[in-house]
């Protein structure tokens, strides 16, 4: 299986089916990002919630014969009425696709469309495919709760905001991975816009001081899982 950066809070995972899904697809109007919408299928797109730098891409990507797209129940049905095969979830919930299990946890964050429609509760996800637990934490502030998604889960990859701002800052990031107790901590939601500039490798130390481990991720750069 394959964890690939692809800039911003964007993820392609690849499993060893073959099955693509691809998490928050800002790309086109990402700077950043090496690969563009058009450069990308998908099964599944997992949106976190409906602000445009996280479900940017997603009708560019979308197949409507093919991808099924995953986010909560506001969010699934502002896609559905567009004619997109969705899967609804709320926080708390969670599902058994044909790749794993996916369940959405809490964010703190606001959730909006582009054309200012609300867009249903913010999330992140904890996913489990094969035998590999990744928590992708969406945009959110520090909050106590993440302690408990680690009591609840084993977090082998816990992917996380860094940019503050809009999100946690470094600081707060750091602290989060050792509160949710993940193997290894991947940085994202940073350097793309001026306010949430960060150093990923101040992050890296800041969980080395906590007695964890981080992983920087360039965009497009692939990890091995």
């Amino acid at each position: 299986m394959i964890l690939r950066y692809l800039g911003h809070s964007a993820f392609q995972i690849v499993c060893s089916s073959g099955i693509s899904i691809i998490i928050d697809p800002f790309l086109d109007n990402n700077p950043l990002a090496p690969l563009k919408s058009k450069d990308l299928e998908a099964d599944y797109i997992l949106l976190s919630h409906a602000h445009g730098d996280h479900c940017g891409d997603t009708l560019k990507i979308a197949d409507k014969g093919k991808t099924t797209i995953v986010a909560v129940s506001e969010l699934a049905s502002y896609f559905a009425k567009s004619g997109y095969h969705t899967h609804a979830l709320q926080i708390g919930g969670a599902h058994q696709f044909s790749f794993g299990n996916v369940r959405l946890i809490k964010a703190e964050h606001g959730s909006m469309t582009p054309d200012g429609r609300y867009g249903g509760l913010a999330a992140g996800f904890i996913l489990n495919i094969e035998g590999t637990c990744i928590c992708h934490a969406g945009d959110t502030g520090i909050f106590g709760d993440i302690r408990m998604y680690g009591e609840l889960h084993e977090i082998d990859y816990y992917l996380v905001p860094i940019g503050g701002n809009y999100t946690m800052d470094i600081q707060d990031a750091a602290l989060a991975t050792s509160w949710i107790n993940a193997k290894y901590a991947i940085p994202m939601h940073y350097n793309t816009f001026p306010l949430v500039k960060a150093d990923p490798y101040e992050f890296q130390r800041a969980v080395q001081a906590y007695g964890k481990q981080a992983i920087v991720l360039a965009p497009g750069e692939d990890l091995s899982l």
